[in-house]
């Protein structure tokens, strides 16, 4: 990835962006060009922020930047806390159903959308891959189901980074940063799947060379997360799970009863309330602490990289491509959670600490860094089978990257993707959550529900299916059709055009009716 060029206050406030022309457009009314996708915003405007440091001593600058820095670890650390909540939380209300929803795992496509899904509630890829092996070794998954399974667990992790981006809404340039980190690696994984998913159906790659690789493991160890280390002592104070037993009742070792109970300790241990009542609460409790931590986050964050932090940091990741997907993939690693590593990274770019080129390396670097865990649990059970599901899913991210990295042009797709679902959403802020629901529960019920009817044993059902699917096909072929070739883009933007000028007349007179209170 080639430098960047920083710009002086001057060139850059010429190369601003402002309304483009459309000759199709009537005259006066702003339109944008999205000829190379929506347009480039500017990565290195001034921050109101830098008045926080002016007019004072060295010596308080230096204090009060300590003092940030250290509210801003904090906010990461209750963070962090939040994702592990809601992660228990959901693992204990629906550990029962685990073994009912692997068992439809033996169909490709029902494997890829448990992955999404299981992920996208858990916010965690790394919970569903390491249990995806130690299902596997168990014989409770085949090395072939359990492939598909982690193959999609990379996107359905990209989903809390979406949330994270919507903590910026207020500012539109910051949100559409924002929103172009949190979107381009579930682009970047969507790619991944359109591509490899068929070439492992039909010829099944990655399953053959993990399985090869696997049979010449020599060793295993583990490896202690240090931020688990940090952050399981206080979750642990409200609710910790017995993973064994949610592991023998996946694998069909143990049935799932009253009397059986999923917690191993916690606040809410030897009271009354169901598994299903303790982790409904605590995922009330995960998110609106994600909300808090996440608006402190921000604030603090921005008090931290101003001005000259930003063009450090920049010119850091400018150095290299390969050295970021070297130092994403190293975090992920130590950490062991892409989801935090993404997460902090969605909001340093809506406040412009590095575009999205710089970033997308680093995207693709946790990618490989979260194969770790499942590499490592493999290692520790032993089991050659269950090692080839982790080394599958460790060929597929680097499959991902050699796809869509190094040559230029094939980095477009997932840009250009990245960005106009960024712009949108930042035009109309309905889109980023129609995405959220349409990628993570629309698509995958419509898949699911195809694929139960394609393969019915009523010949009316599977007729049905059918059709619905040539249906499904033809509106897709028709929308593209209607939106390139018969003026629906210009009129989608338009439209983005019109909310947007709502959305800012409705602030307008938020603020004047303030006012005029006062």
């Amino acid at each position: 990835m080639g430098a960047i060029t920083l710009l002086s206050p001057d060139t850059y406030n010429k190369l601003k962006v402002s309304n483009f022309s459309d000759s199709s457009s009537d005259a006066g009314t702003p339109h944008y060009s999205f000829d190379k996708g929506p347009f480039e915003i500017d990565y290195y405007d001034e921050d109101d922020d830098e008045v926080t440091y002016t007019g004072h001593s060295l010596l308080h600058n230096i204090l009060l930047g300590l003092f940030y820095f250290v509210a801003m670890l904090a906010a990461l650390y209750f963070f962090m806390v939040a994702v592990k909540f809601i992660e228990s939380g959901f693992t204990v209300a629906l550990g029962c159903d685990a073994k009912r929803a692997f068992t439809i795992a033996d169909n490709p496509l029902a494997g890829l959308v448990l992955g999404l899904v299981s992920t996208a509630l858990l916010h965690s890829s790394s919970t569903i891959t390491s249990t995806t092996v130690a299902l596997v070794a168990t014989q409770g998954l085949t090395i072939r189901q359990g492939v598909f399974i982690v193959m999609r667990a990379n996107i359905g992790t990209c989903v809390t980074c979406i949330v994270v981006a919507f903590g910026q809404i207020q500012t539109r340039s910051r949100f559409q940063r924002a929103m172009e980190t949190a979107t381009v690696h579930t682009i970047f994984n969507l790619w991944s799947v359109f591509v490899m998913f068929p070439l492992e159906v039909i010829f099944h790659p990655l399953e053959k060379l993990s399985v090869m690789m696997s049979n010449a493991k020599t060793s295993s160890g583990s490896f202690a997360s240090p931020v688990d280390a940090v952050v399981k002592p206080f979750a642990n104070l409200l609710i910790r799970v017995d993973t064994q037993t949610i592991l023998d009742i996946t694998s069909g070792t143990k049935e799932c009863t009253s009397e059986v109970s999923l917690l191993s300790g916690g606040a809410f241990e030897g009271t009354s309330l169901s598994d299903g009542q303790i982790g409904a609460i605590v995922v009330v409790i995960g998110f609106l602490m994600l909300a808090a931590s996440l608006i402190w986050f921000i604030q603090m964050l921005a008090k931290v990289f101003l001005g000259p932090t930003k063009v450090l940091v920049s010119r850091m990741l400018a150095f290299n491509g390969y050295v970021n997907i070297l130092a994403g993939a190293s975090i992920t690693f130590v950490v062991q959670s892409s989801t935090v590593v993404t997460c902090t990274f969605t909001p340093m770019a809506g406040l412009g600490v590095f575009t999205l080129e710089q970033v997308y390396p680093l995207i693709l670097g946790t990618n490989l860094g979260t194969c770790g865990t499942a590499l490592l649990a493999s290692l520790v059970v032993g089991d050659k089978q269950a090692v080839a599901v982790a080394l599958a899913h460790l060929w597929f991210n680097i499959s991902g990257i050699i796809l869509f990295y190094p040559i230029p042009f094939m980095r477009r797709p997932v840009l250009s993707w990245a960005r106009s679902i960024a712009f949108f959403s930042a035009s109309w802020a309905a889109v980023g959550v129609f995405f959220i629901f349409g990628t993570y529960l629309v698509l995958p019920g419509m898949l699911i529900g195809l694929e139960q009817l394609c393969t019915a044993s009523k010949t009316g059902l599977k007729t049905l299916g059918y059709i619905l699917s040539g249906i499904g096909g033809a509106l897709v072929v028709c929308g593209f059709f209607w939106y390139y070739a018969r003026g629906g883009r210009h009129r989608w933007h338009i439209l983005l055009e019109h909310k947007y000028a709502d959305r800012e007349e409705r602030r307008r007179r938020e603020e004047t009716a303030m006012l005029s209170e006062l």
